[in-house]
């Protein structure tokens, strides 16, 4: 069994809680763009997705086989992380449904180059309604990660408290106690013998 820092472990959810809120945030107040800006837009999306969807994947691999799987609630927690992986994998998939429902900038073929002129207005509109109800359908997996990973950092928590200043401190100053038959110097120092 691997012994990790529990506490870290719990801190880094609390920040990727903040960072799945807040990527909500970015894609809810995101107007649509079409085209090439739109497929730079998305891009951009779909990167910081990937990387929510990593990082929450690295936290389900550190604590399974550690020591937190001793805690009570072990099971619950690991398939709350592994659950949101999956919606974190949604939102991607959500994104990446907005990239083929985008309208790229090429001229449509047509007989009558007057027409393409409406038809590419049409068009556009179209992806933007499209890449729209793809954004807003991020919303409720995204709230679901933040949520599911304050759960899990605050069950942690629980039951791997951080060690109390005073206990922290006595560690330390036992750390470096000083050897047997060291004789002390003037200010309390001391040199080996």
């Amino acid at each position: 069994m691997r012994q990790i820092n529990i506490p870290v472990h719990a801190d880094q959810l609390k920040a990727l809680a903040d960072r799945f809120e807040a990527f909500r945030t970015e894609l809810a107040s995101t107007a649509p763009l079409t085209g090439t800006d739109g497929l730079h837009q998305l891009t951009r999306h779909l990167r910081t997705s990937h990387e929510l969807t990593f990082e929450t994947l690295t936290q389900l691999t550190a604590l399974d086989g550690s020591q937190a799987t001793r805690m009570n609630g072990a099971l619950a927690a690991l398939d709350c992380l592994a659950q949101i992986v999956q919606q974190a994998g949604l939102v991607s998939e959500n994104l990446t449904a907005a990239v083929s429902a985008n309208a790229y900038d090429g001229t449509s073929w047509s007989p009558a180059q007057d027409t393409d002129a409406i038809g590419r207005g049409l068009r556009h509109l179209d992806a933007r309604n499209a890449i729209a109800t793809q954004l807003a359908e991020t919303s409720p997996p995204l709230q679901i990660c933040a949520e599911g990973c304050r759960i899990v950092s605050d069950h942690l928590t629980k039951h791997f408290p951080r060690p109390a200043p005073s206990q922290t401190r006595a560690h330390a100053v036992g750390a470096t106690a000083p050897l047997p038959g060291a004789a002390a110097l003037p200010g309390g120092q001391r040199a080996a013998r």
